[in-house]
Order: structure tokens, then sequence, then C-alpha cells
């Protein structure tokens, strides 16, 4: 059997916990940005996971539980996502956390992860925390944050050419983490950011941070944010006459950031799904047919949703019935080392077990 823990990006932490058996009905719970400036990559995490959770309940010859997903509101602030997890626990008795949305939100409910032993599982966020000595049982299949800023200093440096690259950061553990992942990127090739700006949260106020940033000698901008304050800097900074590049990574939600933009920058974004405009396997074909069927809008975070619905549902088959908790993470990690089909999606071979780091461009 390969070993994927490390290559994949799969932290899997088996600790002992009070089970939750699920026979006729699984719940998870999910708490995403339904509301609020970062409203879209909530929206369009639940939207693919529904895709393939209602396909998957539908089909005549299922022989899983009824999956129910049980998706609540946080807005991306931290404080929310630690009442949301506690009426998870309490009210729904949900089996496992899945798809969060969030670094610092994620970092919010660590204790309570801890105490009840909950699951979660693949949340939207490359964060270390969650994938190295982790006190609860965490699942991740998307690469890490340090693979994406590897990824983009290639393209700004390596490609671009560029010698001076500013950071632009979200002012929390998503910024921070993505700074420490970008400063060693950058080490890597002897050079550090020409200057380091920063903002807040849920905020759209970059006067401060463009200010510093046009001030400077950057030639490139490396973004850590939402779509929202990213957009307003883009096309501020290109207003001003800046003539440079930008990138940013998966979390910014490519599609919103594109959609919002009124300037014509150079702007790479690195994503963690293969482009479907692209992409010939089976579970592709049936994500563009199902969004088809249901006039639904692609992007890489709907087909990330509908992804990470899809290897859950695989790892089910996994798990004797009545499934339990503990089976969860264990079963979700064969299904990458065993799954023909998902394996495909991310390019994994006998002699290649990292999944590729993949980009869009604004065109």
């Amino acid at each position: 059997m390969l070993k994927l823990i490390s290559t994949l990006s799969c932290c899997i932490a088996l600790l002992g916990s009070p089970e939750l058996i699920a026979d006729e009905e699984l719940r998870l719970g999910m708490s995403v940005a339904l509301s609020g400036p970062a409203k879209d990559i909530g929206q369009q995490l639940r939207q693919g996971a529904d895709l393939y959770f209602n396909y998957a309940n539908g089909r005549a010859n299922k022989t899983h539980p009824t999956i129910s997903l049980v998706v609540l509101d946080d807005g991306y602030e931290p404080n929310r996502t630690v009442v949301n997890t506690r009426y998870l626990i309490e009210q729904h008795q949900v089996m496992a956390l899945f798809g969060n949305m969030g670094t610092p939100t994620a970092h919010a409910i660590q204790a309570i992860l801890t105490h009840h032993q909950l699951p979660i599982l693949m949340p939207f966020t490359g964060a270390d925390f969650l994938r190295h000595d982790t006190p609860f049982p965490v699942f991740n299949w998307r690469v890490s944050y340090m693979d994406e800023a590897s990824e983009q200093v290639t393209y700004l440096v390596d490609e671009q050419g560029h010698k001076h690259i500013a950071l632009l950061i979200q002012a929390d553990e998503f910024g921070l983490t993505l700074e420490k992942s970008f400063r060693r990127a950058l080490a890597d090739r002897g050079m550090q950011p020409t200057v380091i700006a920063r903002f807040r949260r849920n905020s759209a106020d970059i006067k401060k941070a463009l200010k510093v940033i046009m001030r400077s000698e950057a030639t490139a901008v490396a973004m850590i944010g939402t779509y929202q304050p990213l957009s307003i800097f883009i096309d501020k900074a290109m207003h001003r006459g800046f003539k440079g590049t930008f990138s940013g990574v998966s979390f910014t939600s490519s599609r919103a950031l594109f959609a919002q933009l009124t300037s014509k920058p150079t702007l790479m974004i690195s994503e963690v799904v293969p482009a479907l405009q692209t992409c010939q396997a089976e579970l592709c074909d049936l994500f563009r047919t199902l969004a088809h069927r249901q006039g639904l809008q692609t992007s890489p975070q709907v087909f990330e949703g509908f992804l990470n619905a899809a290897i859950f549902t695989a790892a089910l088959k996994h798990c004797p019935r009545p499934i339990t908790r503990g089976c969860l993470p264990g079963a979700l990690q064969r299904v990458l080392t065993e799954d023909k089909a998902i394996r495909y999606i991310f390019g994994l071979t006998e002699t290649e077990n990292k999944p590729r780091v993949y980009r869009s461009y604004f065109q």
C-alpha cells in the first residue's frame, strides 16, 4: 500500500473518543461564511458539497446511510465558528465537521475539537497547524499553503523575473501562516519580501497597505486575503500606475475575484483542483453534468466542495455498518490510497504521490 500521509498532506490522528454511530442517517456539520465579505467562498463550497451528496443520496443502489449536511453561517468570524461548533455538537450530534472554511476560524475551535475528539475533515485551509501532531482527528487532501506559496514564487521569480516582491497580508492566522510560507519560498532563492503591508480581516480598507506598497520598489505583489479587499487593491494599484504582477492563493476564490475586477491586471491564482475545461476524469464529467442540470455556475471552490463530498462518500464503503466516528479518518485515507477515480483527479500514479498545484489566470 502506498504511504500517502505526508506526501498527500493528510494528517490523521486516531485518539480515543466517545463513538457516535450512524446507520440510517449520518450527520456532518459545516461552518462557513454564507454572509459578509467572504460569502461567495462559503456559498460555493456548500453548493459543491450539496451537489454530490444529493446525487449520492438519490442513487437507487446506494449502500451507505443518508448523508445530511448541516450548514451554519459564521461570516468568516472565529467567535461565530466557536458558537456554531458547539451548536453542531450539542444540538445536532454531528459525527464530524466537514469542509469548514478558513484558517482563523479553524484555529479558534481547536480546544473544542480536542475536548470532544471531533474529526475535522477536508477543511478549506492549507494551514500547518492542521497538518502536524494535531490533538484531534484531522483529514486533509488539499495541498498546503507552503506548496501554494512555492508555486507562486516559481511564477513570480523564475518565470516572470521579478526581484522585488511585496506581500499584502490579511492580519490574522491566515496571513501569518502564509507569510511564513512565502518567506521560506523566497529565502530558498536568497530573497526576502521587499515590503509587507497588512489589512484587517473582513475589511476592505486597504488604503494604508496600498500606500506602503506603491511607495516601495515592488514590481510584484503576492496577496493573502479574500476576493473583496484584493479586488479593490488591484484596481486601485492599477489606477495609480502599477504595472507589475499580482498573485493570490486558492482561498482567495478566483471566480469571485475575477468577477469584481474592473482593471486588466497580470494575475495568477494558485488552485488545488484541476481546471474543469481540460479535466477528462469521470468525476469531472459527472460534476459538469450535474452542475449543468442544476444551472450551477462552476468554479474551483464549487468543484472542491464536490470532491470533498465524493471522497467522503467513497470512504463509507471502507467502514463496517453501523458507521462510527473512529472509522472515518482511516477510511478516507484508504480512498486516497486505493480509489483510482480519486487518484486520477489529482494526477497520482505509482511513482507520483504528491498532488499538483494548479493555476488560474485572469484573462
